[in-house]
């Protein structure tokens, strides 16, 4: 396993400080093996190759099962910005490359029907 740079960490660190309302919301719901007896982090970086530049790299998803490899990641409006989108599109088919299964959840079904996003991610557990 490659060590984790320190840049990395300290904004992995900064990103579970500075959690918005709506991840707030969640992470309620999934901290402590609260949901399914499923264990999740929050900002947890994972290491990526990247064939075509050669360097490492690190995606920082939102939350993620381990166990599971699920991963959900919140969209708010800047996830429609084209660039944003496309990049978003990127980083997952890197994932996806490392087997993990990526929820996309945006921020106003946290809001208006939390219950509804639980049962989308009770869902996607493949038990």
């Amino acid at each position: 396993m490659k060590k984790i740079p320190e840049i990395i960490i300290e904004t992995s660190r900064k990103l579970r400080k500075e959690m918005t309302l709506t991840e707030d919301i969640l992470w309620n719901k999934l901290k402590a093996k609260r949901f399914k007896n499923k264990k999740f982090v929050r900002q947890f970086p994972i290491y990526v190759y990247t064939e075509d530049s050669w360097l490492d790299r690190y995606i920082i998803p939102d939350f993620i099962c381990r166990e599971d490899n699920l991963i959900i990641e919140l969209d708010w409006n800047i996830h429609n910005k084209k660039e944003v989108y496309e990049l978003d599109k990127y980083k997952e088919k890197l994932l996806i490359q490392l087997w993990y299964k990526i929820l996309r959840i945006k921020n106003e079904d946290i809001i208006n029907n939390i219950d509804k996003s639980l049962t989308y991610i009770a869902a996607s557990f493949p038990w």
